[in-house]
């Protein structure tokens, strides 16, 4: 694949259940408390986000695709789910995110610049969770291994502005938790 970015005229791929074999529904609860405010980077179709919304007080949907939003309007946005179009470097919310979730969205970023934005929106001791493709991947249904990281360096790229608690490698992906400190 020379780009993993989806088409926003197949965004229904991004509606399947098998989604939470990258992550599951639980995984991501764990994350949030009653009340969190929530910034999903590279939100999508909302797959995640409406997950999310079940706990948190407000949930700002990041997406760079308007094509992805229009899908997710049309899907039905939660009232406590924000659709932000920007990029990640330019996400400026309202009000400071408890926590952001990167969930197979790090390798169709700016890293660096991403990263840093995050940890000056993010309130002190706010949460990042990442899951993404890792480049030890076995199988060829992942991006191109040239755009992907291994749980290491990414966790090295995000140890530049967050203390990383927990990264590890799994079956064809990585998952990575950090702290704004």
């Amino acid at each position: 694949m020379e780009d993993h970015i989806i088409d926003p005229e197949k965004a229904s791929i991004l509606e399947k259940d098998g989604r939470y074999r990258i992550v599951s529904g639980e995984e991501i609860m764990a994350e949030l408390e009653r009340g969190d405010i929530v910034a999903d980077i590279g939100s999508g179709t909302g797959f995640f986000a409406d997950d999310m919304a079940e706990l948190a007080e407000k949930v700002y949907a990041v997406d760079f695709q308007e094509q992805m939003h229009e899908y997710y309007r049309e899907k039905g946005v939660p009232e406590n789910v924000e659709l932000v179009n920007t990029d990640a470097t330019d996400f400026e919310p309202d009000q400071k995110p408890d926590v952001a979730f990167l969930i197979t969205s790090l390798h169709e970023v700016d890293i660096g610049e991403t990263i840093e934005n995050l940890s000056s929106v993010l309130r002190e001791d706010g949460e990042l969770f990442i899951v993404d493709w890792s480049s030890n991947s076995e199988t060829d249904q992942v991006p191109a291994k040239e755009k992907l990281l291994t749980a290491k360096e990414a966790s090295n790229h995000v140890s530049q502005h967050f203390t990383v608690n927990r990264c590890e490698e799994r079956y064809d992906t990585y998952m990575l938790k950090a702290e704004n400190t």
